[in-house]
């Protein structure tokens, strides 16, 4: 039987840019720079992060646990992300790298 190859499309290069984002109750848009595809985003903070693309304190499109990361490839020039924190009075903080292709 023949090797099984997977084909994936993961030569993200280095990080191009990295930046450190306190998120509180309002909502915190994030824009990715122009050139980049993929973005990583991880709470280091001790409260959850709430995440989507539009409204997040009403209509949340998923949660980043305390000291969790999420990946996402494949990204646009003009992908964005909204991001909050859903306790009044908390602050999460996050770092966020984006990846240039090669």
């Amino acid at each position: 039987m023949g090797t099984i190859r997977k084909i994936s499309d993961l030569q993200l290069g280095s990080i191009s840019t990295s930046k450190i984002l306190s998120i509180t109750t309002s909502e915190t848009t994030y824009i990715i720079n122009s050139g980049n595809r993929a973005l990583e985003v991880t709470n280091r903070s001790t409260v959850s992060l709430i995440y989507g693309n539009t409204s997040v304190l009403v209509n949340s499109g998923g949660t980043l646990a305390a000291g969790g990361a999420k990946f996402w490839d494949n990204v646009v020039d003009n992908f964005q992300m909204r991001f909050a924190v859903n306790s009044a009075g908390f602050t999460a903080v996050v770092t966020i790298h984006e990846y240039a292709g090669d």
